[in-house]
């Protein structure tokens, strides 16, 4: 089994999963607030490879779209009920964690993982209620230790 995602996670979903899942991808790409090239290529990479179902155009626009209202939150209280929108629109666990895994693939394409990536990653973990013994499935994929067992830190 693979962790990433592919046009078979996207059978079931409609347009709205959709959607949460590009923004997912979205909230990964401006997490530290420092979007590089390298992690440019490799949202495009990613985002280009899947099928949205739309032109090229369309889906520039739904990303930019995305990007307007992830700024426009302010609060911890808006991030939270955001984050927990995403994970009502995308109750199956299996994408939940291939999603986690493509947030951490984009977080580590600039070769440093932020702190405020790290808190984010451990948000999503929480909201998105993946079981540490899962994380931990995560983290091999990403050729990651795993977590010794009484760390409180998601994929750090």
């Amino acid at each position: 089994m693979t962790m990433h995602l592919d046009a078979s996670d996207f059978a079931a979903l409609d347009e709205p999963q959709r959607i949460a899942v590009l923004e997912t991808m979205v909230v990964a790409l401006i997490a530290d607030t420092k979007v590089t090239p390298s992690e440019i290529r490799r949202f495009d990479e990613i985002v280009l490879g899947l099928p949205w179902g739309v032109e090229r155009e369309v889906l520039g626009a739904m990303v930019r779209s995305a990007r307007d209202r992830l700024v426009a939150l302010k609060t911890q209280p808006e991030v939270l009920e955001y984050v927990g929108k995403l994970a009502k629109l995308l109750p199956d666990q299996m994408l939940r964690e291939k999603l986690i895994f493509t947030m951490a693939t984009l977080f580590h394409s600039d070769g440093e993982l932020a702190n405020q990536e790290k808190a984010i990653l451990g948000l999503f973990a929480i909201t998105f209620e993946i079981k540490p013994d899962r994380v931990n499935v995560i983290r091999e994929a990403l050729h990651l230790p795993p977590l010794p067992a009484d760390t409180k830190l998601l994929l750090n």
